[in-house]
């Protein structure tokens, strides 16, 4: 009977002692994915520098441009119309995009670009 208690006694200790170090080994691994989703990131972030900026010139059936630089960073649209330099934010839409400032509002999806002024369209590119 002693022997019968005393093993069971070691069968306990060894089956603890197995799952305090499956408990650490998982917390190791659990720092070393955190840190490797934050470097991850860190390149992600350093690959999309680059195309923080877009710039687009678009043409209209009658012949007028409008260029168009997008700031991802910033949720921003800066715009030259008609000789006048525009600056548009960043809006919600559904699909596609949407820029406005007190005037001016640029929505578009695909090649279907307008621009717009107090609510009449001042620009529609060329398809």
């Amino acid at each position: 009977m002693k022997k019968n208690i005393f093993a069971i006694a070691l069968l306990s200790v060894f089956l603890l002692t197995s799952c305090k170090q499956e408990k650490t080994n998982f917390e190791k691994k659990s720092e070393t994915a955190a840190a490797t989703d934050s470097i991850t990131s860190t390149i992600a972030k350093d690959s999309i520098a680059s195309t923080d900026l877009v710039k687009s010139t678009l043409k209209d059936s009658s012949g007028k441009t409008l260029e168009v630089v997008f700031d991802n960073t910033k949720d921003v649209a800066t715009l030259v119309f008609n000789g006048e330099n525009l600056e548009l934010k960043g809006q919600k839409p559904a699909s596609g995009i949407w820029y406005k400032n007190d005037h001016y509002e640029l929505r578009g999806k695909g090649d279907d670009v307008q621009l717009s002024k107090d609510g009449k369209v001042v620009f529609e590119n060329a398809k």
